[in-house]
């Protein structure tokens, strides 16, 4: 169902006039897509203003995205204070692109390559989440440090880059491939549900196929794969070799919905998500640490609930450290000593 936003708190909000409680209801309008029409409709107007043209309300779909993603940004760091008008120049700026891109569109598919074309992205920050919808209606999420690149002609060319982990439920066009392309394989689908997990610094890229079917051919790896739902393919970036399993699909996107889900794994590998998800550094000062093994699903817990839970289970201590200021009043992330007790 379609909600209406508050216009008057909208209109403050783009002029930098607004409370903690007032940018709580607008992070909340843009993590809505029950919102989404009337932000549309409200960020039209006030661009039309500002640039005195008359341009395609589609056009504002990456406009809707930038500032979702400012917002997530700002609270992450803690900036709550900062001038909207740098937000606003910036998204200004990407109006202007994608009306360009809407005149030389056909130029562009005519004479240029994907590679030579106009890259959208969109940013998890690190120790968040962020939910997306693309210009064919697909729908998806970005787990913490993730980034997602398509093409201005995406419709056309239907191709997605992901680099860290993400969740697709992809629309189903005739006779038209979605293919998400992390750095070990491309995934080719028609219609589906799955999770990509293709973190760089990990040792594997895994897909778990929730629904439908998807195709997978390897890049680095000499391999071609098709998932049935219920199914895992980890592929091993060292020795690259492939692991096919059954597994519960939706233990594997389970962090869409804010849950932490550990499945019986080494501690080393859990703790390396730990870190990510709730962006800290771990300094592990005992390596046979890494070889224990947990399993757990946290739901919304704070850091220091689960340092607890798990200090408990497993022979190991920990300590938070301070976080400190750095010369240029950047506060630094947060350092968890881990030591066996």
């Amino acid at each position: 169902m379609t909600k209406t936003i508050d216009k008057d708190l909208f209109a403050r909000y783009l002029k930098g006039k607004y409370s903690y409680g007032d940018l709580k209801k607008i992070r909340e309008w843009f993590s809505s897509f029950e919102y989404e029409s009337d932000l549309r409709k409200n960020l039209y107007t006030h661009w039309e203003s500002i640039l005195k043209e008359n341009s395609d309300p589609k056009n504002l779909q990456h406009i809707y995205k930038k500032i979702h993603y400012e917002i997530l940004v700002s609270e992450s760091n803690q900036k709550r204070s900062k001038i909207v008008f740098n937000k606003l120049r910036q998204v200004a700026a990407i109006f202007i692109v994608a009306i360009l891109f809407s005149g030389l569109g056909f130029y562009f598919a005519k004479n240029h390559k994907a590679d030579q074309q106009g890259w959208i992205e969109i940013n998890a920050p690190l120790g968040s989440r962020v939910e997306f919808l693309l210009p064919d209606s697909t729908r998806g999420w970005l787990n913490s440090g993730s980034k997602l690149k398509y093409t201005s002609n995406f419709t056309e060319n239907r191709l997605v880059e992901l680099s860290g982990e993400g969740y697709f439920d992809v629309k189903n066009m005739f006779n038209s491939i979605f293919r998400v392309s992390v750095a070990d394989m491309n995934i080719d689908v028609l219609g589906t549900k799955f999770n990509v997990s293709a973190y760089s610094e990990d040792d594997f890229t895994e897909v778990v196929l929730e629904k439908g079917k998807v195709e997978i051919t390897g890049k680095t790896g000499n391999f071609r794969q098709i998932l049935k739902p219920n199914e895992k393919i980890s592929f091993n970036r060292w020795d690259r070799k492939i692991k096919l399993s059954e597994v519960n699909p939706l233990r594997s996107s389970a962090w869409k919905e804010g849950m932490l889900v550990i499945e019986n794994e080494s501690l080393g590998k859990a703790l390396h998500r730990i870190e990510r998800w709730y962006n800290i550094n771990i300094i592990i000062k005992d390596d046979k640490i890494k070889d224990y093994h947990f399993k757990a699903t946290f739901i919304d817990e704070p850091l220091e609930e689960v340092l607890r839970l798990i200090a408990k289970t497993t022979p190991i201590d920990y300590e938070i450290e301070d976080r400190k200021f750095l010369d240029n009043n950047i506060i630094e992330k947060r350092n968890v000593i881990i030591k066996t007790k």
